[in-house]
């Protein structure tokens, strides 16, 4: 932010005085980024190309520092916030998120195809044809964390009871085989991609990271393909639990933020 500019802007004044310390503190940076314990190398490419990279890195890790460093723990830790950041703008971009797992329940694949309902159906009808919104989208990640979002919309706290229903328009979901087949076809067409060699190595090197395994992914396919209306009626709960958590970002116009100022813990401008 801020403060990292001024550090720069001081540095470039006092360079000559203070480029020994500089380079002193790069040099132990770099003693505890540049180690092979760090190194991860992702190849995508033939089985030739392989053994040359195979042959190369033994001398990159020759050169990797290895002197004993003090390692610790890094501790992430979540704040609930609701804010609002003000512009001239006449419009809002209105976004409640959560997470789910925070109420102690698990990822299915059943969530991608209420993704597709909820982009094609309730938040489109309400917050896009009705709100007149330019857009909305949705998300509900592996990991728990999800969020409904509008993008250019005339609303602000009309929206926000949209996202506050959603749960109930789950639980009330009614489909006839035709319709529910539809959805599934969309949140399907998301997986079978055609992937070229860079895709699929990327796709790979994401599942690696992530601790992700071909049996997960078959069975998030089977859940998906599986859904039922009673199904998608019982991710309620999972809309309940992230709209819960009840955090708000918005950025939108001054006056309608400073109307609505109550529904927010803080609010500031979005450029200073």
């Amino acid at each position: 932010g801020v403060s990292f500019y001024r550090f720069l802007e001081d540095l470039c004044e006092h360079f000559d005085d203070k480029k020994e310390e500089v380079i002193s503190r790069l040099s132990t940076v770099a003693g505890f980024i540049f180690r092979k314990e760090n190194l991860l190398v992702d190849y995508t490419g033939t089985q030739e190309g392989l053994d040359i990279v195979e042959q190369e890195l033994s001398g990159l890790c020759d050169k990797l520092y290895v002197n004993p460093i003090e390692t610790t723990a890094c501790i992430i830790s979540k704040n609930q916030k609701n804010e609002a950041f003000k512009t001239s703008a006449q419009v809002q971009y209105v976004c409640r998120a959560g997470n789910y797992r925070e109420k102690g329940l698990e990822y299915t694949g059943a969530l991608k195809v209420l993704k597709v309902i909820m982009g094609y159906e309730y938040l489109w009808m309400n917050v896009r044809v009705k709100g007149g919104a330019y857009g909305c989208m949705s998300s509900f990640g592996k990991t728990g964390e999800c969020y409904f979002v509008s993008y250019r919309d005339p609303n602000l706290t009309k929206t926000i009871e949209v996202y506050e229903q959603a749960a109930e328009f789950v639980r009330t979901f009614e489909a006839d085989e035709r319709t529910l087949t539809k959805y599934i076809i969309g949140a399907i067409s998301d997986l079978d991609v055609p992937l070229n060699p860079m895709a699929k190595g990327s796709r790979s090197l994401r599942a690696y990271l992530s601790n992700v395994t071909f049996a997960d992914e078959q069975r998030d396919r089977d859940e998906l393909l599986g859904v039922t209306e009673q199904e998608i009626n019982r991710l309620s709960e999972y809309v309940e639990a992230f709209i819960a958590t009840d955090c708000i970002c918005v950025v939108g116009n001054e006056d309608v933020i400073n109307t609505n100022s109550e529904l927010f813990e803080k609010t500031e401008n979005l450029f200073h």
